[in-house]
């Protein structure tokens, strides 16, 4: 059947009367709050106070502790001698034994060079170090500087190191103290002193009379370095001493 256009086009007009009403009705407050309810209401109980909110971010911990290590003076090194070689050109092969424990200090400090003497330089290691590298070694690294090194174990004493392997020297070994100092003295008291013996060195010289070097610690609390205090007397060859 054909409508004529007078009625098609009020049907038209109540359609979109229609439409446009179910439109306001979807859009009014009431019902976008109820929608929103609906959905969001079950978090309201979850949300949390400004005062929350900023105790949670002041309680996050936005940066690293301060380290108590390192060069702000708040952790200083003693050093104590605990071995030293019996003449100043130092040993290159052999056993030899601390004054005491090395499980005594934080850490010990060995001190050697190449086997000619050359590039004097230090080595550091912990006694957990240490009983990492003999669990999965066998042994551990007394001293190490680029490809020279010596190697070995303590025995049951924790002072005699028996020597497995070298290709290097050694001329002392420091046991190492951990202590808090705030103040920032650094390793020693201002105008400390140290001292060491020193023997003559080379394979044609005999030591009569043992040398000393000494060193002072600064104002700022930091050991300078040894200076000689008094040359060893010796002779060469077959001469004797007088």
């Amino acid at each position: 059947m054909k409508i004529p256009k007078t009625l098609s086009a009020l049907f038209l007009t109540i359609m979109t009367t229609t439409i446009a009403v179910g439109a306001e009705e979807k859009m009014t407050y009431e019902k976008a709050m109820a929608s929103h309810k609906a959905t969001y209401g079950k978090y309201s109980t979850q949300s949390i106070t400004e005062a929350q909110s900023q105790k949670s971010w002041d309680d996050y911990k936005q940066r690293p502790e301060l380290s108590t290590s390192g060069a702000n003076g708040v952790i200083s090194r003693k050093y104590k001698l605990i071995w030293q070689a019996p003449t100043s050109g130092g040993i290159n092969t052999g056993n030899f034994t601390l004054t005491e424990s090395f499980r005594t200090f934080d850490e010990i400090v060995s001190f050697g060079t190449m086997d000619n003497g050359n590039y004097y330089q230090h080595f550091r290691f912990t006694p957990l170090e240490y009983d990492i590298a003999v669990e999965r070694k066998g042994y551990a690294t007394m001293y190490e500087r680029d490809s020279v090194s010596w190697w070995g174990k303590f025995a049951a004493d924790n002072k005699s190191f028996v020597t497995a392997g070298e290709n290097a020297k050694l001329y002392e070994i420091y046991g190492v103290t951990f202590t808090s100092d705030t103040s920032g003295s650094g390793s020693c008291t201002s105008g400390q002193t140290q001292t060491r013996t020193t023997y003559c060195s080379g394979s044609n010289l005999q030591t009569c009379e043992p040398g000393e070097d000494v060193k002072t610690c600064s104002a700022a609390g930091f050991w300078g370095t040894w200076q000689i205090s008094r040359h060893p007397s010796c002779v060469t060859g077959t001469q004797q001493c007088r």
